[in-house]
C-alpha cells in the first residue's frame, strides 16, 4: 500500500506542468485571437494633390553680370479685378520663399467664370460650379530698393528662339473644386481642374507655327521641366 501511494502522488506531481503549460498556452491563443478580431486603427490616406500654398524660387536663369535685386512682389487680384493683396518676399542668397495666404473673405474673390455676360468673372471657358470663388497672383516683379528692375516667371521657355508648345504658368486660389471647359478666340479648356486652395495651372502654346491654332489651358502641368527665369529687366 505504500509503495502504491507513492507512485500516485508522484504521477499526479508530474502531471502539474504539464497542466499548467496547457492553461498558460490557452490563454495565450485566446489573448491572439482577442487581438486579431480588434479593429485596428485605419492609417488615413494623403491626398495625391500638390500643395502650391508656398512657392520656392531658385537658380533663376537668364541674370546678366553684376544684375542685382533684393525682393520681390506680386499683386493678388479678386473682385472686379482688383488688387486685394501685395504680397513681398526677400532675395537672399539666391532663394525666394513665398507663403501665400490661404484665408481670404468671399467678399473680396472673383467670380470663376462669366457667364451672363458678366466681364468681373476670370475665366473665359465655363466652370461645373458657377458659385466658385477665386483670386489669383499677377506678374512677380523684382525690385532693387524702391525701384522696380525687372521681372521674373515660370516656364519652361528660355525666352529665346520660338515659344511654340512652351507652358506659361500661373497660380490661382481657389474656395471650392471646379473644372473648366469650352472655348473662345484664343483660347481652349481641356483637362482643366482647379482643388481648394492654391492651383498651378499653364497657358501651353500651340505645337505648330499655325497662327490660328489656340492656346491650350490646363492644370496638367509640365512641371519636370520648368525654370524660374529673368523674363524682363530695365537699366538702371
Amino acid at each position: 500500500m505504500h509503495n502504491k501511494t507513492a507512485v500516485t502522488i508522484g504521477s499526479n506531481f508530474l502531471l502539474y506542468p504539464v497542466i499548467c503549460l496547457l492553461l498558460i498556452f490557452s490563454l495565450i491563443m485566446v489573448g491572439c485571437r482577442d487581438d486579431e478580431n480588434e479593429e485596428k486603427p485605419s492609417v488615413p490616406e494623403v491626398p495625391d494633390v500638390p500643395d502650391y500654398s508656398t512657392i520656392i524660387v531658385k537658380d533663376i536663369q537668364n541674370i546678366p553680370d553684376n544684375f542685382t535685386f533684393d525682393r520681390v512682389e506680386v499683386e493678388v487680384t479678386g473682385l472686379d479685378w482688383q488688387v486685394i493683396e501685395t504680397l513681398t518676399f526677400p532675395y537672399e542668397d539666391g532663394l525666394i520663399i513665398m507663403d501665400l495666404p490661404t484665408v481670404f473673405s468671399p467678399e473680396v474673390l472673383q467670380k470663376v467664370d462669366r457667364r451672363g455676360g458678366d466681364m468681373g468673372g476670370h475665366w473665359t471657358g465655363t466652370s461645373n460650379d458657377g458659385d466658385a470663388l477665386v483670386a489669383t497672383l499677377g506678374d512677380f516683379f523684382i525690385f532693387k530698393g524702391d525701384k522696380r528692375v525687372g521681372r521674373i516667371a515660370l516656364s519652361n521657355w528660355t525666352g529665346k528662339e520660338s515659344s511654340a508648345g512652351k507652358a506659361m504658368i500661373g497660380y490661382q486660389f481657389a474656395d471650392r473644386p471646379f473644372s473648366l471647359t469650352g472655348s473662345d478666340n484664343s483660347y481652349y479648356y481641356s483637362d482643366c481642374s482647379f482643388v481648394r486652395g492654391w492651383n498651378m495651372f499653364a497657358n501651353i502654346n500651340p505645337a505648330s507655327g499655325n497662327s490660328a491654332a489656340k492656346i491650350l489651358r490646363t492644370t496638367v502641368v509640365p512641371e519636370s521641366t520648368l525654370f524660374w527665369r529673368l523674363a524682363e529687366y530695365y537699366v538702371y
